[in-house]
């Protein structure tokens, strides 16, 4: 009897979940959410992956429970089996008798454990629904999170400009750490300022770092590290050289590729080879993935 009862109430909510237009339920979730329109795009979002997960999902709960009232006898003897196993497997004997204290105690750690892995199993898919506006079908790496526009174009370049065994020196008046992540298995050296290392910066180069340009670098730094690639990226009011905005045209070639032939760059990125041994950069035209 309860199981024709769930067998009817999943059948009803499939056939609501299917029924109902997806845009209904985003409507009645932005209505709810923040004045904020990140957060109505979010919602938006949200309840479109959560409409699709309950469509996909509810139609397998309803089968099954369809073919659990269907097969009930065999269903009840697997369950009865699967019972008295359980029972068996999770008693605790001492001297050949039932310890009862130490029993009761291992069900109920077992008890707990099982919540827990289930309680963890309903927030990560709780989480994925909460990331599903960014990340869709995406992994970390695609998306990059939490960076800056900026960052993620001058990630995307280096992908697609340079070898994945190389080593590439950063030149920058940001902390850029984080791109050794997403960059792997390239092995990237950040050079920092003295002045810079135990500074904390803010969004928008609120506070501006002090940074070396590669003039500045000594040889025996460049001959330590011998890196493939010198990448300059300077965002600071500092170190901006507007008349170089354009001076790597694979960069710019990158760029107005992504935001069209129109696009006027706000700062510098110069990617370049260098010759390990050699103090002289080499101009970026030696580049060999450069026609990106």
């Amino acid at each position: 009897m309860v199981l024709m009862l769930f067998v009817a109430v999943s059948v009803v909510m499939m056939i609501f979940v299917w029924v109902m237009p997806t845009e209904a339920i985003q409507s009645w979730m932005v209505k709810r959410a923040g004045s904020d329109r990140f957060a109505s795009y979010a919602a938006s979002e949200q309840a479109a992956a959560t409409w699709l997960l309950l469509r996909m999902m509810l139609p397998i709960l309803s089968i099954s429970l369809i073919a659990g009232v269907y097969f009930s006898d065999i269903v009840n003897s697997f369950l009865r089996q699967c019972g008295i196993t359980l029972l068996e497997q999770t008693s605790i004997d001492k001297e050949a008798k039932r310890d009862s204290k130490r029993t009761i105690l291992f069900r109920f750690l077992l008890f707990g454990w099982f919540s827990l892995g289930l309680f963890h199993f309903a927030g990560g898919i709780w989480k994925r629904i909460e990331d599903w506006p960014w990340y869709h079908l995406n992994s970390g790496p695609e998306i990059m999170p939490n960076i800056s526009d900026s960052n993620r174009d001058v990630i995307r370049f280096l992908k697609e400009t340079t070898e994945e065994d190389s080593r590439i020196l950063i030149v920058s008046d940001q902390k850029l750490f984080f791109l050794s992540y997403y960059l792997l298995p390239r092995r990237l050296f950040h050079v920092i300022h003295p002045e810079s290392e135990f500074v904390i910066p803010k969004a928008n180069q609120q506070r501006q770092l002090t940074a070396y340009r590669f003039s500045e670098l000594d040889p025996e730094t460049l001959s330590r590290i011998s890196p493939d690639y010198i990448l300059e990226y300077f965002e600071g009011s500092r170190y901006l050289e507007e008349e170089n905005f354009e001076e790597d045209e694979f960069w710019m070639r990158f760029q107005k590729r992504q935001y069209g032939p129109d696009y006027k760059p706000a700062y510098n990125v110069r990617l370049r080879r260098f010759v390990p041994g050699n103090a002289e950069l080499i101009h970026h035209r030696a580049i060999p993935q450069g026609e990106s």
